[in-house]
């Protein structure tokens, strides 16, 4: 379910403070953009990839596909949060069908959930190509799955939701996993070393580390951007929705950018502590260093965010432009926009790479 998604399918990527729609299609060059939209949510309507107020979102959801004059009644969904469970795991060589029912009897083990309340799914990371021998004898190969588990509560409140507007879900995915579609497609699957994806969200960072181009380590921060905008209005002692204008550049009379700045470090600096704890989980299992991150998200607009990140942690770090192999027309959208809005359109831009017949 959650690895699924040949006819486009409306992407509906759900964050805290805004809500974006997507759809490509693949032609003979490529891919296509169909529509591409974003609306601010009313405060507290999404907390920690729950929803809390079901009828802003529907609302927001209902005009914004009015607004963009879609027509698509088939939608694939991310979800993100501490509802969501991935995990690795290591597990003999043995034919798909004895793995599906040897994860279901065993996968209270991995989830910290009631085996009955989580829809559970699982993908074999590079099939045979990533069998190696067990230590436990010189004939017994080991093969990598990743097993994802998500609260049924949660899919379900995102389900009637969407049934409420029209819109039917077609596939449920991670967000996490859409920075790997849209990052394979803008650069091509990085085979020779460990990369980072990090899409910064304000109160959210969805990391997928990439090993040898597949997914080695995945998780949802409960952290954003928003932490950076905190360190403003505590430093500065200003509205919360003063700080976050300052963040992005907008200085008021009476203020200095190197009183911003010097509140703005030590946010990134809070946020880059928490990253480096998740590369060192990583690494710690690994005979390879993260040598590069590819940062997105909302909360990577902010002006300089890629060099502020890769000085803390010492990687190089660059952002990633979700639209740079999808081509698009000026007539029907504005290509100033599109450059602007890149960063925060990266999940909805991978969540509509996938079709129907995905697995």
């Amino acid at each position: 379910m959650f690895f699924s998604s040949q006819k486009p399918l409306l992407a509906v990527d759900i964050g805290t403070h805004s809500l974006k729609v997507a759809q490509i299609k693949k032609n003979r060059a490529g891919y296509e953009l169909l529509s591409f939209g974003c609306v601010n949510l009313p405060p507290d309507s999404v907390v920690d990839g729950e929803i809390e107020n079901p009828k802003a979102l529907a609302d927001a959801l209902s005009n914004l596909i009015k607004s963009e004059k879609i027509k698509c009644k088939d939608a694939v969904i991310g979800v993100s949060g501490q509802s969501v469970v991935i995990k690795k795991i290591s597990v003999p060589m043995m034919p798909e069908e004895e793995l599906e029912e040897m994860i279901r009897e065993e996968a209270e083990q991995y989830i910290p959930f009631d085996i009955d309340e989580v829809n559970l799914d699982f993908q074999i990371v590079g099939g045979d190509a990533m069998a190696e021998p067990s230590s436990s004898g010189p004939d017994e190969r080991q093969m990598d799955v990743i097993i994802v588990a998500v609260q049924k509560t949660i899919i379900q409140s995102f389900l009637d939701i969407f049934k409420s507007v029209g819109l039917k879900v077609r596939v449920v995915d991670l967000s996490v996993f859409a920075l790997e579609n849209i990052f394979e497609l803008s650069h091509g699957p990085a085979l020779d070393s460990a990369i980072a994806l990090v899409n910064i969200g304000a109160t959210m960072t969805n990391i997928n580390i990439l090993e040898r181009g597949t997914t080695a380590f995945a998780r949802d921060l409960p952290m954003g951007a928003s932490v950076i905008s905190e360190e403003i209005q505590k430093g500065l002692s200003i509205g919360f929705g003063e700080a976050e204008k300052m963040k992005l550049g907008e200085i008021p009379d009476g203020r200095t950018k190197e009183e911003v700045i010097k509140n703005v470090l030590g946010g990134v600096e809070e946020i880059c502590i928490e990253f480096r704890k998740t590369f060192d989980m990583f690494e710690k299992n690994s005979d390879i260093k993260i040598s590069k991150i590819y940062l997105s998200g909302g909360g990577a607009m902010m002006d300089g965010m890629d060099r502020l990140v890769g000085d803390q942690l010492g990687i190089s770090t660059e952002m990633i432009n979700p639209f740079d192999k999808i081509t698009f027309s000026d007539k029907r959208f504005d290509p100033q926009y599109l450059e602007a809005m890149a960063p925060s359109a990266v999940v909805s831009l991978g969540l509509a790479l996938r079709t129907t017949e995905d697995k």
